[in-house]
């Protein structure tokens, strides 16, 4: 008998619900009860805490982390677009120069940004 694809995605459902649901009635049963202030208190690795617990993020980082995401996605992109290249149309190359246009854009920001000292 031969299963079509939408009964294996139900077989496959079911397996996942009954795997994980004991999983989740273990940690709720095994889980600790109640307030306990030791307990929740802030965890910094064993030390006792010092300061408050939120903190400012530093706004020097901010450029890197927007060039990231943005060559983050042009690589991932442009790895696919090489592979195909030699089979794509010239107007999907078009496309994809548009792509890359508005990645530019905030790559274009986050270098601006990160030549500016009163964001640091």
């Amino acid at each position: 008998m031969a299963l079509d694809s939408w009964s294996l995605v139900a077989i496959f459902e079911i397996v996942v619900v009954i795997t994980t649901f004991p999983l989740l009635v273990f940690g709720w049963v095994m889980s600790a009860k109640g307030r306990n202030p030791i307990r929740d208190a802030p965890f910094e690795s064993g030390q006792t805490r010092l300061g408050e617990a939120r903190l400012r993020y530093m706004m020097q980082y901010y450029p890197y982390l927007i060039m990231f995401v943005a060559l983050d996605v042009v690589a991932m992109f442009l790895f696919t677009w090489g592979l195909v290249f030699a089979s794509l149309p010239v107007a999907q190359d078009y496309l994809f120069l548009v792509f890359l246009i508005v990645l530019v854009v905030p790559l274009g920001y986050a270098l601006y940004l990160s030549g500016r000292r009163e964001s640091w």
